[in-house]
């Protein structure tokens, strides 16, 4: 199994400062390279008084975080593009890659919380989930030509590039014809191309069969944020069916997902419940009036009466595992066998821990979780 520390900062009421935040976060990734966690991940999240926006830029950080460490891999989960002008995304991320050496990987994702969206493009908000599609694809077709052409140009329903009318003369250099007719400027061309030849693996953040399916289609790996195992294979069964189609190959869908689990380790069971219970639960019951329970469905299943969000229904289903070291091998060895996925996404800095717990937690879990997986 691989195993990809995750974070968004989260830090409920804002009780640390920014640099406090940031420092924390240095010595948890720091930590993760050492222990041999094979990824750490980023979230991207804006506007957050309640402490739930710490990462608005994932790429800044990243380039902060990289020379501190010796062999990790970054991954940004996710960068969602309907906040992005699709040019200066894929400027920036090209230019991270290099900075990285290719240590980089990018999951990317349309959004989920509405007052996000609306402030950086008005076809952005996720309520209206047809225009933030549209969106989102025509802004990876344009990130991916950026990647990919020398030179490049787009017509589509939300950009056009060049702009109409761009001209350029200048008397040191003849016209080009690979981007110029005359002073006309007809095509694009975008500097530095990725570091990883054509780019880096993309992922992208699905939680519907026509996002899997759009994803397999198009070589991207999927990344699931909290679904039961039955889903979570039903989901592999529909990744695999649309790549195979593809690809005309035979494609095994645990080699192109991952899933995200709340995780804290203790030595005992009660240490750990007593110290991560409420941080465990936090970001799904913030999450809940976006996502709801059906997140958390297994295949034909569907809420019914006195189910409600808390640590106990999350526990129950394998969405926080919190305890000792070989309960949590339990959990994941199930996670493992009963959905298939062989890449987990521990976010392990949760909610209302002291650094020095979260610390100790991803030490346990290094020394005596991730060598029995």
């Amino acid at each position: 199994m691989k195993f990809g520390f995750f974070t968004t900062l989260a830090d409920p009421e804002n009780k640390r400062d920014y640099q406090q935040i940031l420092n924390d976060l240095r010595g948890q990734v720091v930590a993760a390279d050492k222990l041999g966690f094979d990824y750490a991940w980023l979230a991207e999240h804006h506007f957050g008084p309640e402490g739930m926006g710490n990462i608005p830029n994932p790429i800044l950080i990243a380039a902060d975080l990289a020379p501190r460490t010796t062999r990790i891999r970054f991954g940004l989960a996710a960068v969602i593009l309907p906040w992005w002008h699709p040019i200066r995304l894929a400027e920036d991320l090209a230019t991270l890659d290099h900075l990285l050496k290719g240590r980089l990987e990018i999951a990317i994702g349309r959004g989920v919380w509405p007052r996000e969206g609306p402030n950086f493009h008005p076809k952005a908000d996720p309520r209206d989930a047809d225009a933030n599609m549209s969106l989102f694809r025509e802004q990876l077709d344009v990130m991916k030509k950026c990647w990919t052409e020398e030179f490049f140009s787009h017509q589509g329903e939300h950009y056009t590039f060049p702009a109409p009318g761009m001209a350029w003369k200048h008397p040191m250099f003849p016209a080009d014809a690979r981007w110029r007719d005359g002073d006309r400027i007809t095509k694009m061309n975008v500097i530095p191309k990725p570091f990883q030849n054509p780019h880096p693996q993309l992922w992208q953040v699905c939680s519907s069969q026509s996002s899997i399916q759009f994803a397999a289609a198009n070589g991207i790996n999927v990344m699931l944020w909290q679904p039961p195992p039955k889903a979570i294979r039903l989901y592999g069964e529909w990744y695999s069916e649309a790549r195979g189609k593809a690809t005309g190959k035979t494609v095994a869908a645990k080699e192109h997902m991952a899933i995200l689990r709340q995780i804290y380790v203790a030595p005992t069971m009660e240490q750990a419940e007593a110290e991560a219970r409420q941080g465990a639960s936090f970001t799904y019951l913030y999450n809940n009036p976006f996502r709801g329970l059906t997140m958390f469905m297994n295949p034909n299943e569907k809420p019914c009466a006195g189910m409600e969000m808390g640590y106990d229904f999350l526990e129950e289903r394998g969405n926080v595992i919190v305890g000792p070291p070989s309960y949590v091998v339990e959990r994941l060895q199930e996670l493992k066998e009963e959905a298939g996925i062989e890449h987990v996404m521990p976010d392990m800095a949760l909610p209302y821990l002291s650094q020095r717990q979260i610390l100790k937690s991803m030490e346990l879990f290094a020394e005596k979780v991730m060598p029995a997986l």
